[in-house]
């Protein structure tokens, strides 16, 4: 999700990753620590998976901020020798044109859990040129749910991409669906906030 940033005129944004064993009041640890630091998030994006807290996030200093100094606060404020912590300068241009020029779309796929599905269907997608840009798998005993958001150039023909994904899957026993995400989030009640933080500029 997009925050508000400080300003233009800020000197110093970083991209911060962390990787550790989930634990109560990580984010919390994180965020204080990038506060009093003087630092604003301008984005961040954080799940747990099987017992691993992993977060990505970026930062932008009104002032001078080394990544030696925030590197250790981040670590401090996790409190575990063996967290994964990664700091990068943040180099992406300010107009740099969006990775692919298209729509956003939701893919699922259903069926049972096999070895090689994903491979299978991200290597026609990345064909098409397709940008995947999440990714979530839900398993439930020996089946599996996967979620994705996709942007699919608008020279494609929604309905080829989706008839080709399905043949793909077919050979795994799963099924596919593709809808515009607008579509979805009205269709589905969850998550119905997510184009708004966004802003989307589709009704």
């Amino acid at each position: 999700m997009r925050m508000n940033s400080v300003t233009e005129k800020a000197s110093c944004r970083y991209v911060v990753s962390v990787l550790v064993k989930d634990k109560v009041g990580i984010l919390r640890g994180v965020s204080a620590a990038l506060a009093d630091l003087g630092g604003d998030m301008d984005g961040i994006s954080q799940t747990v998976l099987d017992g691993y807290f992993a977060l990505i996030l970026t930062v932008t200093f009104a002032g001078p901020c080394s990544e030696e100094a925030l590197r250790s606060a981040v670590q401090d404020a996790l409190d575990d020798e063996k967290a994964d912590v990664v700091i990068r300068a943040y180099d992406v241009p300010e107009n740099r044109p969006p990775t692919v020029q298209g729509s956003r779309y939701l893919v699922t796929l259903n069926g049972k859990r096999t070895v090689g599905i994903l491979k299978a269907v991200t290597n026609f997608l990345a064909n098409q040129g397709v940008n995947v840009e999440g990714w979530t798998v839900y398993a439930d005993g020996p089946r599996a749910t996967h979620l994705g958001e996709v942007t699919v150039p608008d020279l494609l023909d929604i309905k080829q991409v989706q008839d080709g994904l399905q043949e793909v899957v077919a050979v795994f026993g799963f099924t596919c669906g593709i809808q515009h995400e607008n579509i979805f989030l009205v269709t589905n009640k969850v998550g119905a906030v997510r184009p708004l933080l966004r802003g989307a500029q589709h009704v």
